[in-house]
């Protein structure tokens, strides 16, 4: 059976249908269905945004309801009766029951449902998840119906990198894809470059050189916390603020999943980055910038929401997160100050002047996050021909881009927003997430392979701006996109769940300490020991040995 739109929505039953085609002329033509000469029903077009009606296939089925969780973003809000919602229910007949759960708790929520086996039909997991939960039935092997989803398998065939998300084989997730990205950001130093301005001080080029501009900013705005942090993306506050930094030393920290390796993609393998002297000199830095007041002390329990307001309140004025946000911030600061303005900075230097410029940007694709079907869901073979269409043309325009005619048109094979529909957005921080947020759609919303094509030209022009800076970073090899884990066997994730165990338990009372506490870093080389007897060595070795097979 092919699942799409109008497959769904059957004609009239096959009863019905056997006595049209055996009534006469001027019956036939008075039943719905019926078609005058010939024994061939013809189809009575559904309101199906303009598709055709499949008939003739079998009764129209049941309604059907499925729970679907994911985390609501703090950027675009996701209700619960988003317009897409409405129109999916009416196009295919299943009705999603919207469970968003607040970014800052999506974790600690999902982590809990999935241990006591009570996970949602549908629910938004990271790479992490599948690898590590596979295992215990709670998720649905997809594999057996890939021959029901055309739509999917072409997208299987065009992004092979959704082959690392298999476990022995097997796929367990649908993978958020993006169709076209419509901007590049990263985690890359970010400043209030109008203060920079105002206070005469230089655009800083290294670490130290922002170092010293962050204490002249301090020295002027004394109640100020200059560098602002969070926890975001399933890190922790602590992991969030070291990752950035320490690769912009020449080291790393965790992965996107949070394991505590990371990949070095100038020596093309994981490492764990404690084990260098670069690392060390990140963690010192930190230090140095919470000793003399310059970073925000409430980093480890920040949420998205708290840092956003500081940074977008004059508060803070530098953050090495994700660059899209500072859009966000100066249409808040401008507001009061006109001149308040956020930019790039250049790639850092790190420490001791060791010549090394790099920074992290984000995946164009977001195929490390994937719905997960539970494996007690009702009618799987309905819901994975449900999600399949999701991932089909007409399913890819409603959940990026809303209903045609009502929210765009296409002029001469060109997406064009409705200006009517978008001019109630105009006066929001960000008109094209307010719009997202209304619908339902994109990345953040219910969109499984998203379409961006049209932000390309409609993002603000700063974003822009910024994009193609990150692309040049690329470009010129100082930036580097955060590449996917690759793909363990079954004996490898189980070794793993017990050693990050160990070690993140350790890792997660020990770094705080370094950056908190006056000569917390004279205890560095017995930390190492500890780090080792953990299992970061052999982690280390796990993680390079299914790299080498992806190779």
């Amino acid at each position: 059976m092919n699942f799409n739109a109008t497959g769904l929505k059957r004609n009239k039953s096959r009863v019905l249908l056997a006595m049209c085609v055996i009534l006469t002329m001027g019956l036939t033509a008075a039943c719905s269905g019926g078609n005058a000469g010939s024994n061939e029903p013809s189809a009575k077009p559904q309101e199906t945004g303009g598709a055709s009606n499949d008939s003739g296939k079998g009764a129209e089925p049941e309604p059907l309801t499925l729970t679907w969780m994911r985390y609501e973003h703090p950027n675009q809000a996701l209700p619960e009766d988003a317009t897409i919602i409405k129109e999916i229910a009416r196009l295919t007949n299943v009705t999603i029951s919207l469970q968003s759960v607040p970014q800052s708790n999506y974790e600690d929520k999902k982590k809990t449902l999935i241990a006591t086996n009570n996970a949602p039909d549908i629910m938004l997991v990271k790479q992490d998840d599948l690898s590590n939960f596979a295992d215990s039935g709670i998720f649905l092997d997809l594999t057996p119906y890939l021959d029901r989803m055309p739509n999917f398998s072409k997208v299987l065939e065009e992004k092979p990198e959704i082959n690392k998300n298999k476990i022995d084989g097997k796929l367990y997730g649908f993978p958020l894809v993006q169709k076209l990205a419509a901007s590049q950001s990263g985690q890359v130093p970010v400043i209030r470059v109008d203060l920079l301005e105002k206070h005469n001080l230089e655009v800083p080029a290294t670490y130290e050189e922002l170092y010293e501009v962050l204490k002249a900013l301090k020295s002027e705005y004394p109640s100020s916390y200059p560098f602002a942090s969070r926890a975001a993306n399933g890190l922790s506050g602590t992991e969030n603020l070291i990752n950035p930094i320490a690769f912009g030393f020449g080291s790393g920290y965790t992965n996107v999943n949070g394991a505590k390796v990371y990949y070095d993609p100038h020596a093309g393998e994981y490492r764990f980055g404690p084990f260098s002297e670069a690392f060390k000199e990140a963690i010192a830095y930190l230090r140095k910038l919470y000793e003399n007041n310059l970073l925000d002390p409430d980093y480890t329990t920040a949420t998205s929401q708290i840092w956003q307001e500081k940074l977008s309140s004059g508060q803070s004025f530098y953050y090495q997160d994700n660059t899209g946000f500072g859009v966000n911030f100066n249409k808040a600061l401008q507001e009061k100050d006109p001149d308040a303005r956020f930019d790039l900075l250049p790639m850092l230097e790190g420490g001791d002047g060791n010549g090394v410029k790099r920074g992290e940007l984000y995946q164009l694709d977001h195929l490390s996050e994937s719905y997960a079907i539970s494996a007690d869901v009702k009618d799987p073979e309905r819901v994975v021909e449900f999600m399949d269409w999701l991932y089909s043309d007409e399913g890819v325009k409603l959940t990026s881009w809303g209903i045609e005619s009502e929210h765009y048109t296409m002029e001469n094979g060109e997406f064009k927003i409705n200006d009517a529909f978008f001019s109630k957005f105009l006066d929001a921080p960000n008109p094209y997430l307010a719009k997202d947020s209304e619908l339902g759609t994109g990345y953040l919303g219910l969109s499984l392979h998203n379409d961006a094509t049209y932000d390309l030209n409609s993002q603000p022009e700063l974003m822009q701006e910024w994009t193609r800076k990150n692309i040049q970073a690329v470009e010129d090899g100082l930036a580097f996109r955060m590449p996917y884990d690759p793909s363990f066997t079954q004996e490898e994730r189980e070794e793993l769940k017990k050693l990050r165990t160990k070690l993140d338990a350790y890792l997660t009372q020990t770094m705080d300490k370094f950056i908190m506490t006056k000569n917390g870093l004279d205890e560095w080389d017995s930390f190492l020991e500890q780090c080792r007897s953990n299992g970061a060595e052999r982690i280390v070795e796990i993680y390079n040995a299914a790299l080498a097979r992806a190779k």
